[in-house]
């Protein structure tokens, strides 16, 4: 799997909470622009930067949607638990999953294949990534933090924030 594509799975589960923060902050600050302690240019030039960061996050979770709407029910819960969920060592924990590690490790390269051709068909390669999302600093640091292959800092348990609670809080 590409290294942009990782970082889009990384950053899924925190989009919405980092849209819900940034605008919080957009309203704190133009509450706050009123005592005078910044020039009016950086003040608006900083609420500008968070709102295209709030617009980032729409059109990524989006886009996001799109491509997992397009797995099976199975392949989300292979990418829960690969992405969102901290992975013990292979051999300390068994596999949730009702096949072998070996199946298990084909499925995932299958699965892989098929994110990569979905991200594909909606129009998203590297290049494309770079220039809609690589001037956001939270998804440049998760990006370039995988380039390095440091990609297991951003595996944590993350009950929550998981695709499956994604969809459910969709539903609703």
């Amino acid at each position: 799997m590409k290294d942009y594509q990782k970082a889009m799975l990384y950053l899924y589960p925190r989009l919405g909470r980092y849209a819900e923060d940034l605008e919080q902050y957009i309203t704190a600050k133009a509450l706050a622009s009123s005592l005078g302690r910044e020039d009016t240019e950086t003040c608006v030039q900083t609420m500008i930067d968070c709102a295209y960061a709030r617009d980032c996050c729409g059109r990524l979770q989006a886009l996001l949607d799109g491509v997992l709407a397009q797995l099976t029910e199975e392949e989300r819960q292979m990418l829960e638990y690969k992405y969102f969920r901290r992975k013990e060592p292979a051999r300390a924990a068994p596999l949730p999953f009702s096949c072998s590690q070996r199946t298990y490790y084909r499925r995932q390269l299958r699965l892989e294949s098929k994110l990569n051709a979905c991200f594909l068909r909606q129009g998203m390669d590297e290049g494309r990534f770079e220039r809609a999302f690589g001037e956001v600093p939270f998804v440049r640091h998760v990006y370039e933090r995988i380039r390095k292959g440091r990609e297991a800092e951003f595996v944590d348990k993350r009950v929550r924030g998981g695709i499956a609670f994604a969809a459910r809080r969709a539903q609703k």
